[in-house]
């Protein structure tokens, strides 16, 4: 406790001074008013994530130094629900072999019993050993204290809440055969049957893993959704009423088209998987760019993005019947968007949606977001921060301030790349809040409104995509 005392003591409070922004164009109308909310995050952090409990409780994590030299840590934060700024952080965990990775971070839930759900990844203890393993840990007391660290998953972790305290858990699983005229799927003693393995001309690397988690934390059923996935794309998974839930994830096929899938939880198994729509991108390579899904009820909302045909956007698809079926694509970018998107559902029905735009010089990006109403209606684009579309800038994270208003707040983390490419720089989590009623509708549709839409080429013979999928590494 008393190092943790120190480290807070060196902590810089994060202020997000809005008159400072360095706007990438002339025209500052676009950028959308928003309030700091103040954490101590200090430099060297990152990789932040939100959640909101049932009381309107808003818990953000992320990682930063360790407690001892050579560790990292995992630490949490708390908004109340009429705080203008987080609490003192906590940590988590603090080790060693805490692995992080500017696109697989961690992620925390709110249990309907109270508790509070902590997954992670950490590199193997072993010398000379590869990948990383996904861990998790509960507190009933708020985060004061944790449960011993506990196996979960490998890549790409998802968690929902279920009825009784119950945690819903989602990732990718390395699908790899020692023998390659073996059967395609080996099931666990609690693994129920996939009706796709027969199906599969090929050896898959990777497939999609679900696993339902006892109040206490102990297996009770593990399936297989998918058997064959995008190698590391995120995963995003929303809890529909009545314990169900629903799942989207980023497909493959033997011929290399990287759709995305959709699998419904009925509360005893998975529903065989679907396209959510069929964009048919076709490319040899994951593009680490993960869809987001949320639910308000059964309205339910899907962003993602894609560069099929060499053409990048970013699309959503909106449903009232908890995702049995969808309407159109509705595009929601500004032509040059990178991607690294994350969605919430508000109150009114309405979606908050978040990515990040290139722009003109080198490196840079905006984090914009957008509203998109019941009906297909947009609002305008309108930019948030302007960033860095370098890894260490991550993925935004957004989360409804409550149900009760139109209020929502955004994590980010900030990066400063330096003039030399090859000096690193700190990175820093920030931390604002914001109105949906600062995005008003525009009078065109989603499905009309094609202003300021280029044609953006994203294919690998002409601007590169610099999130390609290589051997998982280290974001410090």
């Amino acid at each position: 406790m008393l190092m943790l005392i120190l480290y807070l003591r060196r902590l810089l409070p994060v202020v997000f001074l809005g008159g400072g922004i360095f706007l990438m164009d002339s025209r500052a109308s676009e950028l959308l008013s928003s309030t700091n909310l103040p954490v101590l995050t200090g430099l060297d952090s990152g990789e932040p994530n939100l959640a909101r409990g049932p009381d309107n409780t808003l818990y953000l994590t992320w990682s930063g130094p360790g407690v001892h030299a050579g560790e990292r840590a995992l630490y949490l934060a708390k908004l109340a629900p009429a705080a203008t700024a987080w609490s003192q952080p906590t940590i988590i965990v603090s080790s060693p072999l805490l692995m992080e990775n500017w696109a697989d971070f961690a992620s925390l839930i709110v249990g309907t019993d109270g508790a509070l759900t902590a997954q992670w990844f950490q590199s193997p203890a072993k010398e000379n050993s590869h990948g990383y393993t996904g861990w998790f840990a509960r507190s009933t007391d708020g985060g004061a204290t944790w449960t011993a660290a506990a196996p979960l998953g490998e890549e790409f972790v998802s968690l929902a809440p279920l009825s009784g305290g119950r945690t819903l858990a989602v990732w990718l699983e390395s699908a790899h055969l020692h023998d390659p005229h073996a059967p395609r799927i080996k099931h666990g003693a609690h693994a129920a049957p996939s009706s796709q393995a027969s199906a599969l001309s090929h050896a898959p690397s990777m497939r999609l893993r679900a696993r339902l988690l006892s109040a206490h934390g102990s297996t009770e059923q593990d399936w297989i959704v998918d058997p064959d996935v995008c190698t590391c794309c995120q995963t995003s998974l929303a809890v529909l009423p009545g314990d169900r839930a629903i799942v989207t994830y980023r497909g493959h096929t033997a011929d290399e088209i990287r759709d995305h899938g959709v699998s419904l939880f009925t509360g005893v198994g998975w529903t065989p998987p679907r396209p959510l729509h069929h964009d048919e991108w076709k490319i040899a390579a994951c593009p680490v760019n993960g869809p987001a899904v949320d639910t308000h009820g059964e309205h339910t909302a899907i962003a993602w993005f894609t560069a099929a045909q060499g053409l990048a956007r970013v699309q959503a698809k909106l449903s009232v019947d908890g995702g049995l079926t969808f309407g159109p694509a509705l595009p929601l970018d500004l032509g040059h968007p990178i991607g690294r998107l994350d969605l919430v559902m508000l109150a009114d029905g309405s979606a908050i949606i978040s990515w990040l735009e290139a722009r003109t010089e080198k490196n840079s990006a905006g984090l914009y977001v957008r509203r998109l109403f019941p009906d297909g209606g947009l609002s305008a684009a309108r930019l948030l921060t302007a960033t860095s579309s370098i890894r260490a800038s991550g993925f935004a994270r957004l989360a409804a301030r409550s149900d009760n208003n139109l209020s929502v707040v955004i994590s980010w983390t900030e990066t400063n790349p330096a003039a030399d490419a090859k000096t690193s720089t700190p990175t820093s989590v920030h931390s604002a809040e914001f109105l949906a009623t600062a995005l008003p509708r525009e009078r065109a549709t989603a499905l009309t409104s094609r202003v300021n839409r280029a044609q953006t080429v994203a294919s690998s013979h002409s601007i590169p995509l610099p999130e390609l999928c290589a051997v998982p590494t280290s974001a410090h």
